[in-house]
């Protein structure tokens, strides 16, 4: 079945006394518990560890662990069982009441070890190298020996420990060290003989002699090179220079010389002397054509010395590059001869690094040999207890406001899902299908649910069932908030012939419905009809109904009213057994008996056109059969989430001979399905 989440509260409310039973039994048992609840003692030792030097396990040279994975290691290692067991034998808890527990055939050490693993706490105090050994116990001064004991037994262990796997990796190392010098010795020994045997001698550090002079020549190889480079730049300069170029002063830096710059020197001398005399001087005059002399015998010794020039610049260029194939011919010769013996180098490449690896090795054994023998002198090193535990006077009990809200928190919340399973197993209306399915009649209208008035009764009823002294709320005179009953009332004013009389029974299951029977009415009134209106109040007591003797027969304006005319059913026998109302234009008014004799105090008003009749929780449920053998029609009012299915299947059940008469179905609920 499904239950819409918006439908918890109201399953809650319904069935209250689910929660308050629940509530109770957890209380109680809380309470119990807080009774019988022994006291226990807490102790705590706080150990320092030495990360560097102290009895720290997995701390050794080479495991590559970081301190955090050292400090998780110790954790651990301060609660592991053979910790414990040290603990166990040293302090005789075998025999201990609260750890032991009850006596068992065997060795209960295991026992005990378990049962102060389950009583311990290991903490790391901050960021710190720092532990905090908590141990609980029913005797506080055996929880002091015991958390001191946890931490004296781990430094001697892990003291133990560690020295005994110094011992055996040292006698390891000696072994291996000893291996070790035998075949560096061997290996350098092979590298010595085999330089020999091949010619490969060598200047220590340097290398080969070969290699040396092969990079002389290879040094001098590249300075040949530059030179002939620089060589040849100068003399293809020489090449083109010229007299334009002595006259313009571009003259390469490397073709400079004091005999060129004195030249021209002199003959920018001997043009500025053409120049002045040109101006005062024809080209005819003695002085100028000595001048044109000397500057023709300038210019004649300024080409010899450019001849000279390029003529030097080509000698030198041809000496460098005679120099350059000497310098390559050596080192090709050094080259190839090196390269003859390539397999010869190579072999002694090897047996080189070999004896190197070797020679490493066997220092980092001397190295880890005297890091172990260090270690053995040390000792336990720093690590040790700080602060020792101490019995506690204040016992560790649990809180009884906190055990008591919890198990008000836990009994609210077993109720509320035994009330929600109780609604799932009964099957509690939960749509309107189902409605229409279970009853075989249309839902007529559908109303909200009562208001604040109402649910303040609800509640009160609810607390009636589960506190005897608690009263019920009283039923008020007031109409629901209603909107359906509007369109029920039209459907059932159609229904019904226009002016014939129709007597309405109002029936609910499980209680639901209360004034819907009075919004009925006044709604039909409304509509412009006469109505009689029966709250459920029955006249006399229901015995005389059926045949007892001595009965009083008072006829009211019903009876009156139901001879004039023609009747769907028979009520003229309903008047003897309820109480009825006149809903009209005046309003409400009580139609009552004047005396105990057979008078008739009928009304001079017109005749009703509808009698409604109250079934819903009122007495008239009592006579119930007997009320249904005279109405016209009856009505079922049901409510989502209230109506039990069982007591609605129930109620078909009882009305099943007059099933015919089922005209319809009042939907109470904030939703239909």
């Amino acid at each position: 079945m499904d239950i819409d989440i918006f439908q918890l509260p109201g399953i809650v409310r319904k069935r209250l006394h689910y929660v308050v039973f629940s509530v109770l039994a957890c209380v109680a048992l809380a309470a119990g518990f807080l009774v019988q609840q022994k006291p226990l003692y807490r102790s705590t030792a706080e150990l320092y560890v030495d990360m560097q030097r102290g009895p720290v396990v997995g701390s050794g040279a080479g495991t590559g662990l970081d301190t955090q994975q050292l400090i998780g290691s110790q954790l651990y290692f301060l609660q592991s069982r053979d910790v414990l067991r040290d603990v166990v034998k040293r302090l005789d808890l075998t025999k201990d009441p609260y750890l032991a527990g009850p006596a068992a055939t065997g060795d209960a050490t295991d026992g005990v070890v378990d049962a102060i693993a389950a009583n311990l706490l290991v903490e790391r105090n901050g960021e710190s190298f720092v532990f905090a050994i908590t141990m609980k116990h029913r005797d506080s001064a055996m929880a002091a020996k015991i958390a001191n004991a946890v931490g004296e037994s781990y430094l001697r262990l892990t003291d133990s420990s560690r020295l005994d796997a110094n011992l055996k990796t040292s006698t390891a190392i000696a072994e291996e060290t000893e291996q070790l010098r035998q075949r560096v010795l061997e290996a350098r020994a092979a590298v010595e003989t085999f330089r020999a045997e091949n010619g490969l001698l060598s200047t220590g550090q340097q290398g080969l002699i070969t290699d040396q002079q092969l990079a002389a020549l290879n040094q001098q190889l590249l300075a040949a090179r530059q030179q002939a480079e620089q060589q040849k730049a100068a003399y293809d300069q020489a090449r083109k220079l010229n007299l334009s170029d002595v006259e313009s002063g571009a003259i390469p830096e490397a073709l400079q010389s004091a005999s060129l710059s004195g030249l021209r020197t002199r003959y920018g001398q001997m043009l500025e002397r053409q120049a002045e005399l040109s101006a005062n001087l024809g080209n005819g005059h003695p002085q100028m054509r000595a001048v044109h002399s000397q500057i023709s015998t300038m210019r004649a010794a300024i080409e010899k010395e450019l001849a000279r020039i390029r003529e030097l610049t080509a000698n030198t260029y041809e000496r460098a590059n005679a120099n350059l194939a000497a310098v390559q011919k050596r080192f090709d010769e050094q080259t190839a001869a090196n390269g003859d013996n390539g397999k010869v180098r190579f072999r002694l490449a090897q047996l080189v690094s070999e004896a190197d690896t070797l020679d490493a090795v066997y220092k980092s054994f001397l190295t880890r040999a005297e890091e172990l023998g260090r270690q053995q002198d040390l000792g336990a090193g720093n690590s040790r207890i700080i602060s020792a535990a101490v019995p506690s006077s204040n016992p560790v009990r649990a809180p009884r406001l906190l055990v008591l809200a919890a198990a008000v928190l836990f009994g609210t919340a077993a109720g509320a899902a035994l009330a929600v399973l109780r609604e799932i197993v009964g099957g509690s209306l939960r749509s309107e299908q189902d409605l229409v399915t279970k009853t075989g009649a249309p839902v007529l209208g559908t109303i909200a649910a009562a208001g604040e008035a109402r649910g303040d009764g609800r509640w009160s009823d609810r607390l009636a069932r589960v506190v005897p002294f608690a009263q019920r709320a009283e039923r008020r005179e007031t109409t629901p908030r209603i909107s359906g009953l509007t369109r029920a009332a039209h459907l059932i004013e159609a229904q019904f012939e226009p002016g014939v009389p129709a007597t309405i029974a109002v029936l609910s299951a499980g209680g639901a419905g209360e004034n819907a029977a009075l919004g009925l009415a006044r709604e039909l009134q409304a509509l412009g009809e006469e109505v009689l209106f029966s709250d459920g109040t029955l006249r006399r007591p229901a015995q005389g109904r059926f045949g007892a003797g001595g009965s009083v027969r008072i006829r009211t304006d019903i009876a009156a009213v139901r001879r004039d005319g023609p009747s769907r059913g028979h009520p003229q026998a309903l008047e003897d057994m309820l109480s009825f109302r006149r809903i009209g234009a005046a309003g409400l008014r009580k139609v009552t008996a004047l005396s105990s004799a057979r008078v008739s105090t009928a009304f001079r008003d017109a005749p009703a056109g509808f009698t409604i009749i109250d079934c819903c929780g009122t007495p008239a449920e009592a006579i119930l059969p007997a009320v249904l053998r005279h109405v016209d029609g009856i009505l079922v009012v049901s409510a989502l989430g209230a109506t039990g299915a069982e007591a609605l299947t129930a109620l078909v059940a009882e009305i099943a001979p007059w099933r015919d008469k089922l005209i319809g179905n009042i939907l109470v609920g904030d939703r239909a399905a």
